[in-house]
């Protein structure tokens, strides 16, 4: 359901089951049972499962981009490539190149610091100076669930249908679909160690 939020869950810690999940939709409020539920909410996986008694040590590391039109510029990276003394990653988007990376701890603010976008947007057009039109260079920043590990939650709660797939911190694209897939097959085959605690 698009534009929906999970609100709530109807979770009985005496039977050790989740019997349904609260949505907020356009439409309204809706209550939506399934046998297993899935908890994968990146950052906000923490604060809305801790009133449930399950603790997960993810903390949101803040993290920037800054996307460039290349405007059928020749001169942008066309692979990906780290820059280690930066840590920023440069991806070719066709049609545009996206500089990402730093990782800042002010809590669960979106908020852009504009000093760090334009920080990374030098350096872009340091190493790429004909990489594309950097007077329309575009800003975002997003939460990264992490981890002090950087090992994620893939795995059953305490619950026994409740699981989890978060906690991925800067790889949740590399890791997410792998462990997705990973969950189905402990889903499917009702298995699956406790990998949050209360």
């Amino acid at each position: 359901m698009l534009s929906s939020e999970v609100v709530a869950m109807d979770a009985d810690r005496a039977a050790s089951t989740v019997h349904s999940i609260d949505v907020r939709t356009p439409q309204g409020y809706r209550t939506l049972r399934a046998r297993d539920v899935v908890v994968c909410l990146g950052s906000y996986s923490a604060p809305f499962l801790r009133p449930y008694g399950v603790s997960l040590a993810i903390y949101p590391a803040k993290g920037y981009s800054v996307t460039i039109p290349t405007e059928g510029s020749n001169n942008a990276p066309v692979t990906s490539l780290t820059d280690d003394e930066y840590k920023l990653v440069y991806s070719n988007l066709g049609g545009r190149l996206r500089v990402a990376g730093t990782a800042e701890l002010s809590g669960y603010s979106r908020q852009l610091n504009y000093r760090r976008c334009h920080a990374i947007l030098s350096n872009a057009r340091s190493l790429f100076p004909r990489a594309g039109n950097f007077a329309k260079a575009t800003f975002w920043t997003g939460l990264r669930p992490t981890t002090p590990s950087n090992i994620p939650y893939v795995g059953r709660t305490k619950y026994r249908n409740l699981w989890l797939n978060t906690g991925h911190g800067t790889l949740g694209w590399t890791m997410g679909a792998g462990s997705g897939h990973r969950v189905m097959a402990m889903i499917a085959g009702g298995e699956g160690p406790i990998v949050a605690a209360a």
